[in-house]
């Protein structure tokens, strides 16, 4: 499965559990998540990637930079890894 169609699947599982969701699509700050996702007081960054597909050098910063604030942070690469993370 494409990345975008990945990306689409979760973002429609997430909304129905209640999840904002904010797909980024330009960001002045280079490597940045593909989707930021609010609920209840939390906020998730997600990278989508097809089953192929891998971090770059300057996501896997931006990955530490957020962990280290204490933000969560997931790669996915499947809807099914994905409504692990925003189960009820």
């Amino acid at each position: 499965m494409s990345e975008q169609r990945i990306q689409s699947s979760c973002i429609k599982h997430a909304k129905a559990k209640g999840w904002i969701c904010c797909k980024i699509i330009k960001c002045s700050i280079n490597g940045w998540p593909d989707l930021c996702m609010y609920k209840d007081g939390k906020t998730i960054f997600v990278e989508f990637k097809s089953l192929i597909g891998k971090q770059s050098e300057l996501q896997k910063y931006q990955q530490k930079q957020l962990e280290a604030q204490g933000f969560k942070y997931y790669l996915i690469n499947n809807l099914k890894n994905f409504q692990e993370i925003v189960a009820d």
